[in-house]
């Protein structure tokens, strides 16, 4: 996966004086670009008392010629910190590797902040399809195009979304759509899977 992957919403913009600022002290999730250094920035986050997320993937890969398996970020270069707004800068301002993603909001940009909701989704969705998950930006889906499902038993019980054949994709993906952070995909065995009418 290329870093183009990354959702648009994440995009990083260097020049932060028309950026809309987050509340300073009140502890809230943030998406961050890492410069390719996700291990280092958890590290350096967590020693700072933070709540850190790095989603992974496990992809097949060869090393001298033998066919492995390895865990690789879904998003290159993303990582997600739970931390106030105030405290995160001053590790972001020590450590330049680390800066904010933004999204554009009415033509100025804005820290993109998560909502805890679909941030703990997106957590406990990722961690399950860590062996079978491709993460998709907006872009690529239409999540029109397909049925809306719910999932009745299995790991993912209770759990809606959309199934739909994805560009590329040979078998038809159930998706989970994340408002601020695009969408992730698995497949589900047919038997727990309900159209909703």
């Amino acid at each position: 996966m290329t870093p183009q992957y990354i959702n648009t919403l994440m995009e990083n913009v260097t020049k932060t004086t028309t950026a809309l600022r987050p509340s300073p002290n009140t502890p809230q999730w943030f998406a961050l670009k890492v410069s390719r250094k996700e291990t280092l920035a958890t590290s350096i986050l967590e020693k700072a008392g933070l709540r850190t997320y790095c989603p992974m993937a496990a992809t097949d890969t060869t090393i001298q010629g033998k066919k492995v398996i390895v865990e690789r970020p879904l998003i290159p270069n993303t990582i997600f910190a739970y931390a106030p707004f105030r405290h995160l800068n001053s590790i972001k301002n020590a450590n330049p590797f680390i800066t904010y993603c933004y999204q554009k909001v009415e033509g100025k940009y804005k820290i993109l902040q998560v909502p805890a909701r679909e941030m703990e989704l997106f957590i406990d969705s990722s961690t399950k399809m860590k062996n079978d998950i491709t993460y998709f930006h907006p872009e690529e889906v239409e999540l029109k195009q397909g049925d809306r499902v719910k999932i009745v038993g299995g790991l993912f019980d209770g759990y809606e979304g959309t199934l739909l054949k994805a560009k590329g994709r040979a078998k038809r993906m159930f998706l989970i759509n994340f408002e601020m952070l695009g969408a992730l995909g698995t497949h589900i065995e047919p038997q727990y899977i309900r159209v909703i009418k």
